[in-house]
């Protein structure tokens, strides 16, 4: 059997290569890799093992089900309603379920997922994500950095923000998938060699420098089911400024309304957290990959 992972031609959010990073750590190697938008169409004489983690899909009906080539092993696998109804519905039609019963267990990302796959038949359980399995880094920095992650709508403290990094994981959607690879590899070495601080509203810059010890702040929407594993995980969710939108349009109004509502609600925080401590989780998390890879290999 040959070994595979994803690629994404039509996604300009570096957290899709940091998944993808993740889940080739634990495979014995990489022959090639399949658009995550277009598996149903992969045409291969030779059965491929592909690790099924991450966000699915922009477009469901290329991406799903996978073509027969493919031998998936489900393992933090989450079903987006980001195109509302129609888009996330393609994952529980009568195909699609029957795929997924075919290679029960689904390792879901998250818990709604699990339960929605649940409501249908299917075998599922809440995995959580490969992301959170990257190595602990061996020491903290001596001068590290404080770094805003797409960090750029919070209301953050002057002592904060001064010298602070400003990062973002957006980049180019047409950006050939190698670069971007290339891209999500360096923001990790520099989450791991340079940060003393991560203060960020993504998901996939989160959970990283969770595994890796990393101390983190992160803004969201706590009702969000797509970032529910971090308050499964026991890490704040503190809520990010609303966007602007009708009178708020207006930069200096909007400004005023985000500086009190900074006033009100961030005085709470602590803007110095240490660290968490997740290796129990990240071995059990380990444990459960290395043995559903090696149940398919040995099938």
């Amino acid at each position: 059997m040959k070994f595979a992972s994803l690629k994404y031609n039509f996604s300009g959010n570096l957290g899709d290569q940091i998944q993808t990073l993740a889940a080739e750590q634990h495979l014995p190697k990489i022959d090639k890799k399949f658009d995550r938008d277009n598996l149903k169409n992969v045409k291969e004489n030779e059965k491929y093992m592909l690790i099924m983690n991450g966000w699915f899909s922009h477009f469901p009906q290329n991406s799903f089900p996978p073509s027969e080539a493919i031998v998936p092993v489900f393992f933090g696998f989450h079903i987006s309603d980001w195109y509302g109804e129609k888009g996330k519905n393609h994952f529980f039609k009568p195909q699609s379920i029957s795929y997924f019963k075919k290679h029960e267990p689904i390792g879901c990302r998250d818990r709604k997922t699990a339960e929605m796959l649940r409501e249908k038949g299917v075998n599922s359980f809440y995995s959580k994500c490969l992301t959170l399995t990257f190595p602990k880094r061996v020491k903290e920095p001596k001068n590290g950095k404080v770094l805003l992650v797409d960090a750029e709508n919070i209301p953050l403290p002057k002592f904060l923000t001064k010298n602070a990094l400003k990062i973002t994981q957006s980049v180019p959607d047409y950006y050939e998938d190698e670069l971007k690879t290339k891209m999500a590899k360096k923001l990790l070495s520099l989450y791991r060699n340079e940060a003393k601080l991560v203060i960020t509203t993504r998901l996939h810059c989160a959970l990283p420098c969770l595994a890796m010890g990393i101390p983190l702040l992160f803004f969201g929407n706590e009702n969000d089911y797509r970032i529910s594993i971090i308050k499964d995980l026991q890490v704040p969710i503190y809520k990010a400024p609303p966007k602007r939108k009708g009178f708020l349009k207006l930069r200096p109004i909007y400004n005023l309304y985000k500086n009190i509502f900074a006033f009100l609600y961030y005085r709470k925080i602590d803007w110095n957290p240490k660290s968490y401590d997740i290796e129990a989780e990240k071995k059990k998390l380990i444990s459960q990959i290395t043995e559903m890879v090696e149940k398919k290999i040995n099938f």
